[in-house]
């Protein structure tokens, strides 16, 4: 007690000597960020020079030191300082000649921005996401027009190489579903997958789907016919095998020699694995290529392996055919990706599996249990313990058991006893556990079925070369102006996008967001004190 008081004074008087320095320091913005005092952040910003707010929300100087306030505020818990800070820079600003848009300057200095508020502050995104949309009020023709500046979020592949460090990439791996369904995420990930996402995937689905055709009409119908066209379906399906297992120890190679991995703790050690091979379909898809190689090279349509081969290799490539097929048409569900309400389906079905087999490993326990009870009084069909746990899990299916006519008391108590808790008990909880998981996951299905493209469009722009990167890019004209109105000019960053008049009933739809000031037009002078009262109520 008397250590813990003592490092409790000495904390307190060096917090208090650091707050009293900050205080007597640089600026009103310093003094209010340690303070937590919004309304005097407020007031401190608002004497900004207009040309310089962006500057004095993004950066502050501390006895030589340039700082975030951003930064500074989310490291505090003082996120509605760091909300306020995201929405001043975003706020798009107009005089009679300029507009004035923070969203260049806000990245420049904060390029890990994303990242930072997925882990320590994931509600500021959607403040942030906010401030990257406008909407007009004005209807043409049944649509009106929308920008979406996305430039940072799609991200120039000149200044970052590796797709999987791009702000969409970092959502996918420290993001929540949710984060998804905001228009500009939907909108930047929408532009991916029809730019090249989609085709990618396609033709990648086609390309399996083709080697599980004709591996299901060389091996699964009749194997042991070598006529001519099984020799020649299972020699093709074998060779494409191996020239995929090839391409994909390619990718792996070149993943490792570019250090595009990730690290897995198994103890006291990190392994490196390839982002490839941390996509279980993927790792699939290696798996059974090679297992395709196997089942080819042990055919019984190929003399000299027919040879080499006794009946326990036979029935060893049985069981890898098998595991094989398995695989491959377990694969189809990937596909589904290409529908948002059946990837959402997958999503929800595999979510509610985890609640399923922690009741199975409950009452798998309780079959060891009871089963060991069984055995130890020796009845019939019960007389070791394998036999016993069969029986009980074929009582658990419902499948045929042995009578009971024979058995003992004690045990037919028994049995009663696993059927209640096990059969009734068991699995009427489980039954309740999934009614209840599944109205809890259907409101994220939806943003993980986003999530979900979402990998799928990093994984393929990873392996795209720099080159077409650089096309998909420069193509969609980022660096144009976006225009509010005909003839008016706004600034860049984004795309425009014609959307259809009932996107007015959306809950981001913002009416021309816009703050404009008729007064002086100075870049040196503050904002009208209009225009600040509405960042105050914003």
């Amino acid at each position: 007690p008397v250590t813990a008081a003592a490092w409790k004074m000495l904390w307190s008087r060096v917090s208090t000597c650091v707050t009293r320095s900050l205080n007597v320091g640089t600026n009103l913005i310093t003094v209010s960020i340690v303070n937590g005092d919004i309304d005097k952040l407020q007031d401190a910003i608002m004497c900004a020079p207009r040309n310089e707010r962006v500057s004095w929300v993004c950066r502050v100087e501390v006895y030589g030191s340039i700082l975030s306030p951003i930064y500074w505020a989310i490291r505090d818990g003082k996120n509605d300082l760091a909300q306020f800070l995201i929405s001043d820079a975003l706020c798009l600003k107009a005089d009679r000649d300029n507009y004035y848009y923070g969203r260049k300057e806000l990245h420049d200095t904060h390029p890990e921005m994303v990242g930072i508020l997925c882990r320590d502050c994931p509600q500021l995104l959607e403040t942030l996401m906010d401030g990257l949309l406008w909407h007009s009020q004005t209807v043409e023709d049944g649509r009106l027009r929308a920008n979406y500046y996305f430039k940072d979020i799609f991200s120039d592949p000149q200044q970052v190489h590796d797709a999987w460090k791009t702000p969409l990439a970092i959502m996918c791996q420290e993001g929540q579903p949710d984060m998804f369904g905001h228009p500009v995420i939907e909108k930047c990930l929408d532009f991916k997958w029809q730019r090249f996402g989609k085709a990618y995937f396609v033709a990648t689905q086609l390309y399996f789907a083709f080697l599980l055709c004709i591996f299901a009409a060389g091996f699964l119908d009749n194997p042991s016919d070598c006529t001519l066209s099984k020799v020649v379906l299972q020699a093709a399906t074998g060779i494409i095998a191996a020239i995929t297992v090839l391409i994909m120890f390619f990718l792996v190679y070149k993943q490792v020699s570019q250090g595009h991995v990730m690290l897995y703790s198994v103890g006291r050690f990190e392994v490196p694995v390839p982002r490839l091979m941390t996509n279980y379909w993927q790792f699939f898809r290696l798996v059974s290529c090679i297992l395709i190689v196997a089942n080819t090279a042990m055919g019984p349509c190929f003399d000299f392996v027919e040879q080499s081969f006794d009946e326990n290799t036979i029935r060893a490539k049985r069981i890898a055919t098998s595991v094989t097929a398995l695989l491959l048409f377990m694969q189809l569900f990937q596909a589904l990706i290409l529908s948002e309400r059946l990837s959402a389906l997958v999503y929800a079905v595999g979510v509610l599996f985890d609640d399923v087999w922690r009741n199975l490993f409950l009452i798998c326990i309780f079959m060891l249990s009871f089963g060991a009870a069984l055995t130890a009084l020796g009845m019939p069909s019960y007389d070791n313990i394998g036999s016993s746990v069969w029986n009980l899990a074929k009582m658990t299916l419902m499948m045929e058991t042995p009578g009971v006519d024979e058995m003992k008391p004690f045990g037919i108590v028994l049995i009663v006893a696993y059927i209640v808790v096990a059969v009734i008990g068991m699995l009427s909880i489980l039954i309740a556990q999934l009614s209840l998981a599944y109205q809890v996951i259907s409101k994220d299905k939806s943003g993980y079925a986003k999530m979900n493209r979402a990998y799928v469009c990093i994984e393929v722009e990873s392996s795209l070369s720099m080159a077409y990167r650089k096309s998909i890019f420069e193509e969609l004209a980022f660096d144009n102006p976006l225009d509010f109105d005909n003839g008016d000019q706004g600034p860049p960053g984004g795309v425009q996008v014609m959307e259809p008049a009932s996107i007015r009933a959306h809950p981001k739809y913002c009416p021309d967001r816009i703050q404009r000031s008729t007064g002086s037009s100075l870049a040196t002078d503050p904002w009208p004190a209009m225009a600040g009262a509405d960042d105050k109520e914003g």
